[in-house]
């Protein structure tokens, strides 16, 4: 017969009573059965609905039930620490404690997963946890196996396994070697993950800032043919100069030296928009959107979306010169 690793589950009531002692009583309400291959399946009681994890029909036979949340999360509430296992878990490193994983999970793995079993007798428990929390988890164990084993070969404990995983990532993000004791065993793991986050951060701004100049010239054709007959415009009153904006990439930097959205929701595409930059000696000061149906303006901002001390100045500025835009347009 084949062997079955069992997970056995009670439910503990106990009577108390001023004056009395404590009269403790136990059902068990079900097990899980786990096969030399990982299997399982669920013998229990019949649940019931109820606002209780633990509702069960008390008086309904042990049977073979689907598999639920309450059989899960109940198997992992308190572990009786006298635990009697298989010789194959034993002999895959068990040494009696779950050390806090879920007791089905854990045994799954150990009769499953090589690799479990490697970080059970290393002692590794911290990534042994890692690998069962979730499936993700279990993927990025194998996929950064060699940096664990060469971790592990250099005497490297991992304390943190969540923060060492994502360093890893950033490293390889970062085009380092993974499977170098320089980069992957470090001494400071918090300070070296915090470098390599501003690192990986510089890294997506570089990235994003290619794929806005991408995109920006991909735009470009469209945005010259609606606007080139608007192209020269300037308005000046001696100290503030006002601009058309010529090309999309114009718009992409205009957008990111004034933390607008000027860029990212397109206000180029906008066939009734104008945008003008007003400037004083080449420093952009704000950033104008003029309606091309009524020639009015429609926003006028600084950077981060804030009025300027010029913006009233700026605002008269164009409803003085707006017929400029008007000969352009009967043109």
């Amino acid at each position: 017969m084949e062997s079955y690793q069992v997970v056995r589950m009670f439910l503990m009531i106990v009577e108390m009573r001023k004056g009395m002692k404590a009269s403790p009583a136990y059902l068990e309400i079900g097990s899980y059965w786990i096969d030399g291959k990982g299997n399982t399946t669920v013998m229990g009681l019949q649940r019931t609905l109820g606002h209780y994890i633990d509702s069960f029909a008390f008086g309904s036979p042990l049977e073979i039930r689907r598999d639920n949340e309450a059989f899960r999360r109940i198997s992992d509430e308190w572990v009786y620490p006298r635990i009697k296992v298989t010789d194959t878990i034993k002999r895959n490193g068990f040494k009696g404690s779950c050390h806090h994983v879920h007791p089905v999970t854990l045994f799954q793995e150990l009769l499953t997963n090589p690799k479990a079993e490697t970080l059970m007798k290393a002692n590794d428990i911290e990534l042994l946890r890692y690998l069962c929390y979730r499936p993700t988890n279990k993927a990025d164990i194998e996929d950064y196996w060699n940096s664990i084993k060469i971790a592990n070969r250099n005497g490297y404990k991992v304390n943190n396994s969540q923060m060492w995983m994502d360093y890893i990532k950033m490293l390889e993000r970062c085009g380092k070697d993974i499977q170098s004791p320089k980069y992957i065993c470090p001494a400071n793991l918090q300070e070296e993950h915090d470098r390599y986050v501003r690192k990986v951060q510089i890294l997506e701004d570089k990235n994003k800032r290619a794929e806005d100049i991408r995109k920006a010239q991909e735009r470009e054709a469209s945005f010259k043919e609606q606007k080139e007959k608007f192209f020269g415009i300037r308005i000046n009153d001696g100290e503030i100069e006002v601009k058309v904006l010529e090309s999309v990439e114009e718009y992409r930097q205009e957008a990111e030296s004034q933390h607008l959205c000027l860029f990212s929701a397109a206000y180029d595409k906008r066939e009734d928009s104008l945008i003008f930059s007003a400037r004083i000696d080449g420093r952009i000061i704000e950033t104008i959107e003029v309606d091309l149906k009524n020639l009015k303006v429609v926003q006028s901002r600084g950077v981060c979306n804030q009025n300027t001390e010029y913006h009233d100045r700026i605002i008269r500025l164009i409803n003085a010169n707006t017929h400029l835009i008007k000969e352009r347009i009967t043109a």
